[in-house]
Formats: structure tokens, C-alpha cells, sequence
């Protein structure tokens, strides 16, 4: 997949944006506050409709406006074209189409444009509360299975009914049971889809960690579900811990099992990475499963995905960032932002072609090669 053409409209710092792209490694180089970032942030919004620093669609409106539009052409490898559009209204909300036919339910557009992000705040993953975990795994299968994007959706809705009637003085039983049947059933399938998942991820961050480290330790991730027993029925096991939870969740006015309160562990050689693991080795177990995540949707959309960079060169070294360049051989698009171009203009041995643009206040420049 890659990205031709970007068109903003008072978006962030960009009053107007219209800038072409290509194949290969895109530099984005400027002063803190210039608006790279921004740029990754709407690539990011055509593809998951969805910004990655807030979630609040009014923040990335231009400051004065009433609106932003975000417009994007996109080449598959067989060599078609199609164009995204994306316009938000503070009024009117969000509109967004397809080659000039408006989309009217966006679980149907999702994994159209499939991308991977890398920045600052995922290089915690292994180390912060099980959210940020969860969000990378649904992130993940919601741009590579419909199926699972329409349980997660249902599952939420019925979580969000059952919390409100747990939050009711004498909630109605009847009601309550219908909606944990309904939890039951679309979070067993979630459940699945990650176990098999993770699973896959396990094998693949193993080999990938080794192969950036130039090491032999042993890196395993572990599903970790509230349901004991997940080669079993677990939609009968979830519906059962439901029912018995029902005291306590109306307790705390909230649903305490269920995969939206599940974990994925890592570990190092048999132990907790989180506990183990240095500061350097969580940042290559973070680069491994990025690049797992990108192999992952390479192969369920037989094309590669965008790739985002932002701004993490600052917190990995040298070697590591060589290791992980060196990867990007057979990458379609990938797209960096850093504060200077002078480590990549120094990186000749990797055979891919690097494209720079100057980004100063709201404007960007490409650099002639």
C-alpha cells in the first residue's frame, strides 16, 4: 500500500497541505513543534479514522476553525488508485467517503488502509497496565478481520448496557441476563481471536528478538484471561462468571471479567519481562513486536502496511536503530520524524531509497535528491 498523494485542510498547524509521495523510507525533518508529527497523525486518521495523541476529533481542528478535511490517494500493489476523504464538522461531526461514495458505517472501511505505528508511548507497552496491551492487539486484528472488529463493537455495547443497569438501584435480572449472554458470546469469540493470535505473535517476536539482540534469550508472550480454562467453552465459563460476579460488580457499578479487562504477558527466559527485563531489552522486545505486528498484516492483506516512525530515535540507540532499518528492505512506504536527517543520511548500506522533507511551521518542503 502506498500513499501518493496527502491533502490537509486546517488540520493541526497545516491551514492548507498538498504534497506528494513514493515508495520507500520518507524523512520528515524539523524543529520540535513544526508539525511532523501531524502529518503521521493523519495518515494514521485515514486508516483508522482515529487520531493517535487525542480522542477527541474538535483538538485537530485549526485553531479558529470550524472544520478539517484529510484527504489521501493510495496505490495497491496491482496498481490501482483509490482516494479517501475525510471531513469533521464541529457541528456536523464526521463524514467520510470512498472514492467519492460516501461510507456511512466505518466498520466497513477499517483495514483498508493497513498501518503500523511506532511511537514514544509504545515503547512502554511491556511495562505499563494491561491497556495499552489490549489496544495493540485489537489495533491490530481490527485492520486484518471484520469479524472481529463487528465482536469488539458488539461486545462493547453490551458491556456499556450491562454497566449502567449494574449502576441502577435494583437492576432489572431479566435484562441483566440478556446482556451477559450477549457478552458471553461475542467476548468467547474475541477471546479466541486473541489466543490464536498471541500464540502467532509469540513465534514470530522470538525470532525477531534474537535476530535484533544478536542474542539467545528465550522471549514468550502469554494470553492471561479471567476465564481459567481457554481450551474449553469459554463462552459457557464467561456467561458462568458473569452470573456469579453480579454482587460484586454492582458494587463497583462495572463489569470486572471479560477480555476488556484480560492482559497479554511477556516474558524473558521463563520470568516477567516487566520485571527482568532492562530498559534496552524492553525497547528491542517493543521493535520486535512492532515488526511482528507488521508481518502479521502483511500477510493477512498481501500487501505491506504503511509504517510510522514517530519520533523515537531519541530514545533507541545506534545499533538498535540499524537493526530495525535493516528490516525495512521490502517495506512499500515508511514514514520518520525526527528533529535532524543526519543519521539517515549516513545510512547508504541499507538498500532502500530515502526521501527528505524540511518541515517548518505548518509547511513542507521536498528535498531534490
Amino acid at each position: 500500500m502506498l500513499l501518493t498523494r496527502l491533502r490537509l485542510e486546517n488540520f493541526r498547524n497545516y491551514a492548507q497541505l498538498d504534497v506528494a509521495f513514493q515508495h520507500g523510507v520518507h524523512v520528515l525533518y524539523g524543529a520540535n513543534g513544526a508539525g511532523k508529527t501531524s502529518v503521521l497523525e493523519a495518515i494514521y486518521y485515514l486508516a483508522l479514522l482515529r487520531s493517535f495523541r487525542t480522542s477527541q476529533d474538535k483538538n485537530l481542528v485549526q485553531k479558529g476553525k470550524e472544520m478539517f478535511r484529510i484527504e489521501g490517494i493510495f496505490e495497491t500493489p496491482q496498481g490501482s488508485h483509490f482516494k479517501t476523504h475525510i471531513a469533521y464538522s464541529l457541528r456536523e461531526g464526521k463524514v467520510l467517503s470512498l472514492n467519492g461514495e460516501r461510507v456511512t458505517r466505518f466498520i466497513d472501511y477499517i483495514g483498508t488502509i493497513p498501518v503500523v505505528l511506532i511511537a514514544p508511548s509504545d515503547l512502554t507497552i511491556s511495562q505499563s497496565g494491561p491497556q495499552m496491551r489490549r489496544r495493540f492487539i485489537d489495533i491490530m486484528l481490527s485492520q486484518s478481520n471484520k469479524l472481529y472488529l463487528n465482536n469488539l463493537k458488539e461486545y462493547k455495547r453490551a458491556l456499556k448496557h450491562r454497566n449502567l443497569l449494574l449502576q441502577q438501584e435494583q437492576p432489572d435480572e431479566t435484562q441483566l441476563a440478556s446482556w451477559e449472554a450477549l457478552l458471553a458470546r461475542y467476548g468467547a469469540e474475541i477471546i479466541r481471536k486473541r489466543v490464536e493470535t498471541v500464540a502467532l505473535l509469540s513465534e514470530w517476536v522470538q525470532t525477531l528478538y534474537q535476530e535484533l539482540s544478536a542474542g539467545t534469550d528465550k522471549v514468550k508472550l502469554v494470553y492471561r484471561s479471567g476465564v481459567k480454562n481457554l481450551s474449553d467453552n469459554v463462552e459457557a465459563q464467561l456467561a458462568q462468571l458473569l452470573r456469579a460476579n453480579r454482587a460484586r460488580d454492582a458494587a463497583l457499578g462495572s463489569t470486572t471479567v471479560g477480555p476488556h479487562r484480560d492482559d497479554i504477558l511477556f516474558l524473558l527466559n521463563g520470568l516477567p519481562f516487566r520485571q527482568v527485563g532492562s530498559q534496552g531489552e524492553h525497547k528491542t522486545l517493543i521493535i520486535a513486536l512492532k515488526l511482528a505486528e507488521f508481518r502479521y498484516l502483511q500477510q493477512m492483506h498481501q500487501q505491506p502496511p504503511i509504517l510510522l516512525f514517530d519520533d523515537i530515535f531519541g530514545e533507541l540507540d545506534a545499533t538498535r536503530i540499524q537493526a530495525m532499518l535493516g528490516r525495512l528492505t521490502e517495506i512499500g512506504q515508511v514514514f520518520v520524524t525526527t528533529t535532524s536527517k543526519n543519521f539517515f543520511e549516513k545510512m547508504h548500506e541499507i538498500p532502500a531509497s530515502f526521501h527528505y522533507y524540511n518541515v517548518k511551521n505548518g509547511t513542507i518542503s521536498a528535498e531534490v535528491a
